[in-house]
């Protein structure tokens, strides 16, 4: 089944911008249009499962992983730790500069954004050749699911959190003296 209806109706989602609706808004509209299942496999998607999802949300997370792990790598070797104790599973072979590239930035907001641009990137691309079908919902889900998450953090929830697990880290070494 295509989605050309729901996907022309979508607004345009693009990285830095601020959410035009809400994640539970598109949930909504989603849960009124899908199949069944498709439904599943966005549930799947959702709570990361690793069984039963389709090829797009396998390649999804085997890339969220493999990024993550470059870059925990990449952290790893600037401070002198073990890598291999530090990632899942392997690391991958086909490691792109960019990406080795944005575990460099330091100031932490900008390199999450970083990230973020490389997972827009990842899914536009992945995406580009097939239109109004079940991988072009489930992206266009997981980008808005990034510039909400955006649209959330402030410099004061980041200074609350901060403090949070500043005082946090605080009574564990307390707890241990």
């Amino acid at each position: 089944m295509g989605y050309e209806y729901l996907i022309a109706g979508l607004p345009e989602l693009k990285v830095g911008d601020k959410a035009p609706m809400t994640i539970e808004q598109l949930e909504e509209q989603l849960a009124e249009q899908m199949n069944e299942q498709d439904k599943e496999q966005l549930r799947l998607m959702k709570c990361r499962a690793s069984y039963g999802v389709c090829p797009f949300v396998h390649d999804w997370q085997l890339f969220n992983r493999d990024l993550n792990n470059v870059l925990t790598a990449e952290i790893c070797r600037k401070h002198g730790l073990d890598i291999k104790k530090n990632i899942l599973g392997e690391m991958p072979d086909d490691i792109e500069p960019e990406v080795k590239a944005l575990s460099q930035i330091t100031n932490l907001y900008e390199r999450e954004r970083q990230i973020d641009a490389v997972r827009f990137k990842w899914l536009e691309e992945r995406t580009q050749m097939i239109t109004f079908s079940l991988e072009n919902v489930l992206a266009y889900y997981l980008e808005l699911q990034m510039l909400c998450r955006w649209d959330a953090l402030t410099r004061e929830t980041g200074e609350k959190i901060f403090r949070e697990i500043v005082t946090d880290m605080k009574k564990g070494i307390e707890g241990k003296l």
